[in-house]
C-alpha cells in the first residue's frame, strides 16, 4: 500500500510552513538559557544541561535549530540561484546589514552609556574599533568593549552570541564550494556526515577542528535531508520514532549525533505540519535580530540590577525590549537590505562572476 505521507520536495514546493515560527522559537529558547549565566554568573545550572545529563544546553539546542534549517535552505538557495554572485550576494544581504548595524549600535551607543571608562578613554582605546571590525570580519571575533559590564556576574562579554555566525557563513562558502566542483551530492554528504561525526575521536585532529565538526553534524544533517528531499517523506511514524531516539540519546548518550538526524527530520516535520503558525511571519522575521541583539540587552538588564539578577527575571525583563529592537531591526535594515537581493552585486567582479546554472542534481 503506497504511503500517503508527502515527500520533503513536495513539501518544500508548498508555500506554507512553520519554519519562521520555529526559528523564532530557538532564538527565544537562547534568551532564556543565556539568562543563567548572564544573570547569575558562568556555571549556574540549567535545567536543560541537567536533563541531558550535561551532554547540551537549551541554547546549544538551539543554535542546532538554526543550522539543520539553515542546512536546507541555505542548499535550496544555493541550486535555486542563477549564478555564484547571485547566491553570495543573497547570504550577504542575509547577515551583515543587521550584524553592521547592532554592532555600531553597541559601539557607540551602549558602550559610551555603560562603560566605567571616562568617555575620552573609552574612545581613545584600539579595543573599541578593533571590537566593530573584528566582529564585523566574522575574523578573530572580540567579546569585550573598554569598561563594559566589568562588574557583571558574567563580566565584560558584551555579545557572545556572535560566535556562531563565523561557523554559518562558512557553511555558506561550504555549500558554494562543493557545488563548484559537482560535489553537491547525496553520498558525499552522507560521507561527510559521517566524518565530522567521527573526526573528533581522532587524536591531535579533533581538537584543533574545535566545534566545526559538530555543528556540521547540524548544518549538514539539513544538508543531507535536502539531498533526498525527492525519498524522503514526511511520515508522522518516523517522527515519533525520532522522538524517542532523542529521548534515549537525552538520557543515555550520544544527543548530538540524534539532533543531527532524528533531530533534523523532527523539525522538518514539524515546520511542514498544516497549522496557523504559517503566517507567523506575515509583520515580519525577527529571529535573526532576536538572536543578535539579545545577549547585549540581558548583559544591560544585568548590569541595570546591580550586576547579578535571577534568571527568569533577566528573562523577563529582556525578551519584550529584544522583540522590539528585533522588529525595528527587520523593518528598518534587514527587510530594505534583502530588496536588492535581485539588484546586481555591488562589487564588479562578482557581477561578472558566473558559473552559469546552479541546479545540481543528488
Amino acid at each position: 500500500m503506497p504511503s500517503t505521507s508527502p515527500t520533503l520536495r513536495q513539501c518544500l514546493d508548498g508555500r506554507r510552513n512553520n519554519l519562521d515560527f520555529i526559528r523564532f522559537v530557538a532564538a527565544v529558547g537562547v534568551i532564556f538559557s543565556h539568562a543563567f549565566p548572564l544573570g547569575q554568573g558562568a556555571g549556574t545550572p540549567e535545567p536543560f544541561e541537567a536533563l541531558t545529563h550535561g551532554q547540551m544546553t537549551l541554547g546549544r539546542l538551539c543554535v542546532a535549530v538554526f543550522l539543520l534549517i539553515s542546512g536546507v535552505l541555505i542548499t535550496q538557495s544555493y541550486e535555486r540561484s542563477p549564478s555564484m554572485a547571485r547566491y553570495l550576494w543573497a547570504r550577504a544581504l542575509r547577515i551583515f546589514p543587521g550584524l553592521a548595524c547592532v554592532l555600531l549600535a553597541t559601539v557607540f551607543l551602549l558602550g559610551p552609556a555603560l562603560t566605567e571608562l571616562p568617555l575620552a578613554g573609552y574612545f581613545q582605546s584600539p579595543e573599541t574599533y578593533l571590537y566593530l571590525l573584528r566582529n564585523l570580519a566574522l575574523y578573530q571575533p572580540q567579546w569585550n568593549l573598554p569598561g563594559v559590564f566589568h562588574g557583571n556576574a558574567y563580566p565584560d562579554a558584551v555579545n557572545g552570541s556572535l560566535w556562531t555566525l563565523l561557523y554559518e557563513v562558512g557553511f555558506y562558502l561550504l555549500v558554494a564550494g562543493l557545488g563548484v566542483v559537482g560535489l553537491l551530492r547525496r553520498q558525499v554528504a552522507l560521507v561527510a556526515w559521517a566524518v565530522a561525526a567521527l573526526v573528533p575521536f581522532v587524536p591531535r585532529v579533533g581538537p584543533r577542528l574545535n566545534l566545526w565538526p559538530e555543528l556540521y553534524l547540524y548544518f549538514g544533517g539539513g544538508l543531507l535531508l535536502y539531498l533526498f528531499r525527492e525519498r524522503l517523506r514526511m511520515s508522522p511514524w518516523l517522527a515519533l520514532g525520532c522522538v524517542g531516539v532523542l529521548v534515549a540519546t537525552a538520557r543515555w548518550g550520544g544527543l548530538k549525533y540524534a539532533v543531527g538526524s532524528c533531530g533534523t527530520y523532527l523539525v522538518l516535520y514539524l515546520a511542514f505540519l498544516p497549522s496557523r503558525l504559517s503566517s507567523f511571519a506575515r509583520h515580519g522575521d525577527f529571529s535573526y535580530g532576536v538572536y543578535v541583539y539579545a545577549f547585549p540587552v540581558q548583559q544591560t538588564v544585568t548590569w541595570l540590577m546591580g550586576g547579578s539578577v535571577a534568571w527568569w527575571v533577566n528573562a523577563t525583563l529582556s525578551l519584550p525590549v529584544v522583540v522590539l529592537l528585533a522588529a525595528l531591526s527587520w523593518h528598518l535594515v534587514e527587510k530594505r537590505a534583502l530588496r536588492l537581493k535581485n539588484s546586481p552585486p555591488v562589487f564588479g567582479f562578482m557581477a561578472r562572476f558566473s558559473f552559469g546554472s546552479f541546479r545540481r542534481r543528488g
